[in-house]
């Protein structure tokens, strides 16, 4: 480990004062392990992260510390994560967070690194990874070489997003560094469920008609989606929209609406089936998008032309191979959709107008499924990634506890 004068003097300085007494909530029993949301990350990747923890081990306690400027989104976090602002990097007050939650193993994600607390934490022998580190020499001045380096070098492992910065942690931490690329974790999203025995019904009624879906679109984009269906029978007279609108209670509305522009409707909550004659099939169970994803080439993104919804993921279509068409607001989601747009995995709209040709264009199986592989493949490959992380911590995290059970 590289040793720093620099950060000796940081560390005699960082233990003046004392513990200012923090309210912490009550450590649940058993092993925790605390996740810190450091410079630099990004909050769907630990999101990502965390999801895949609690799913793989629901019984083991999470701690999410944070920058007291920071705080996270606690909604959008899995259930019974725990979270608590990251206490100044003074030794009194890094000891009493320390002695309060007793972490089994700590996870950094993003370039912050708290010195008094790293070097603490390492002193009590709790095992450090850092993962999604981006860094470049130049970025950090040289009086702070030495101090990072020899924080670096208490890590068990270092995972950085590029080899960039691969060759500058090995510079500032010595060939001793744990240090590997790691690669970018990506937000993905589970497959939606669909009951099979269904999807093949279905399937048999549509005979390889072709289908498109307009996915949570609200009122303000009904006529634009009419319209783009119409323009698309025109070329191809066999076509369906499968309906899914932002509010189940449209539905009726929805329907008089079509059926008045000349389209034949059916009812999903109607028990009515897409029939050879049927051109639109309205459907108001959200349980059931996993069946349209997989049934649907292409899926148009709602409220993603005007603004007023864009609730949904872009990455549930292309999870399962269902090609993108959006519009120029993208929501809740602007890190899936520039992803998909860089893989080439979906088509931007810019305007209504611009919907029409889309869905026309699209019709055409080759141009279609190019934008579908190109869209599963965006999606799911940050998952690996996010997987290899997980395991990494999982090893780290059970070596430290029977460790600390031998003792």
């Amino acid at each position: 480990m590289v040793r720093s004068l620099a950060l000796g003097l940081y560390l005699l300085l960082a233990d003046r004062g004392g513990d200012e007494g923090i309210a912490r909530a009550p450590r649940p029993k058993g092993p925790l392990l605390w996740c810190h949301a450091g410079q630099g990350h990004r909050a769907e990747s630990l999101r990502q992260v965390l999801r895949m923890i609690r799913r793989e081990r629901p019984d083991l306690t999470l701690l999410l510390t944070h920058d007291p400027v920071g705080v996270p989104d606690t909604a959008s976090l899995p259930d019974g994560v725990l979270t608590d602002p990251l206490p100044d990097d003074r030794l009194p007050q890094v000891r009493a967070f320390l002695d309060h939650w007793q972490p089994a193993t700590a996870l950094l994600v993003g370039n912050a690194l708290p010195l008094a607390l790293v070097s603490e934490a390492h002193d009590r022998h709790i095992p450090l990874l850092l993962a999604e580190a981006r860094l470049t020499l130049d970025s950090i001045p040289l009086w702070r070489r030495g101090m990072i380096g020899s924080a670096l070098g208490r890590f068990s492992r270092v995972l950085a997003q590029d080899p960039e910065s691969v060759a500058a942690l090995r510079k500032l931490g010595g060939r001793a560094l744990a240090v590997e690329l790691g690669g970018r974790i990506e937000e993905s999203t589970d497959p939606l469920p669909c009951n099979e025995a269904e999807r093949e019904d279905m399937a048999d009624i549509l005979r390889a008609r072709p289908v498109w879906l307009a996915v949570d679109c609200p009122i303000a984009e009904e006529q634009a989606v009419i319209d783009a269906h119409i323009h698309a029978l025109s070329h191809s007279h066999r076509l369906l929209l499968i309906f899914s609108p932002a509010d189940p209670a449209q539905a009726a509305d929805l329907t008089q609406l079509m059926s008045e522009q000349g389209l034949v409707v059916a009812l999903r909550a109607n028990d009515e089936e897409p029939d050879a004659e049927v051109q639109v099939l309205i459907t108001d169970n959200l349980t059931e998008l996993g069946l349209w994803y997989r049934l649907a080439p292409v899926t148009y993104m709602g409220g993603t032309l005007t603004g007023t919804s864009a609730g949904r993921s872009p990455l549930e279509p292309a999870a399962l191979g269902s090609a993108i068409v959006h519009g120029p607001i993208s929501g809740a989601y602007p890190e899936a959709y520039a992803r998909l747009t860089e893989a080439r995995a979906a088509r931007p709209l810019s305007d209504a107008e611009s919907l029409c040709t889309a869905i026309a264009d699209l019709i055409a199986p080759d141009k279609a499924a190019m934008l579908a592989h190109n869209a599963w493949a965006a999606s799911s490959g940050g998952a690996e990634v996010a997987e290899k992380l997980v395991q990494i911590v999982f090893h780290t995290l059970d070596a430290a506890v029977a460790e600390k059970e031998s003792r």
